[in-house]
């Protein structure tokens, strides 16, 4: 009997506790979060984008004439395109990603090379779902460069 009475008091509490936990969504910075520094190298903000949406997609291709960049993308530190070869505007590598917060989240253009032109630059396009933007990161062996997405 105080076996059952144990279950039953033990089963109640956790409905209860699973019952009142809520999901309040996403959490939201309300100031941008690009480290100072990614992978030993300084970061420069280069911008700011408006995102009305947390799903996006995120299309990346050589800006100018393709000189063999090779180039990794982050997204709040975590990588998204890994050492890809930039090719041009007529071949864009596409990747579609959630982005972790509301407010404040950064892409970041990490360069493996620079290219036989320097610096190592890459167009990217962010489709929200409703618009799409977009702008020019420039990375080099020292330097990456970095935007906040900021999801409204």
């Amino acid at each position: 009997m105080k076996k059952n009475i144990r279950s039953s008091v033990l089963v109640f509490f956790l409905i209860l506790i699973t019952s009142c936990s809520t999901d309040d969504g996403p959490t939201r910075n309300d100031i941008s979060i690009v480290p100072n520094t990614f992978l030993d190298r300084e970061n420069e903000v280069l911008g700011e984008i408006n995102v009305a949406n947390r799903e996006i997609a995120i299309s990346v291709w050589d800006h100018g004439r393709i000189d063999g960049d090779i180039v990794t993308i982050y997204v709040n530190g975590e990588a998204l395109i890994a050492e890809r070869l930039l090719e041009g505007p007529g071949d864009k590598f596409t990747v579609s990603t959630t982005l972790e917060f509301d407010g404040y989240n950064y892409i970041l253009l990490y360069a493996h090379n620079e290219g036989s032109i320097s610096p190592n630059t890459a167009s990217m396009s962010i489709d929200d779902g409703v618009n799409v933007n977009e702008f020019i990161l420039e990375a080099n062996l020292l330097t990456n460069g970095a935007v906040d997405l900021i999801v409204n």
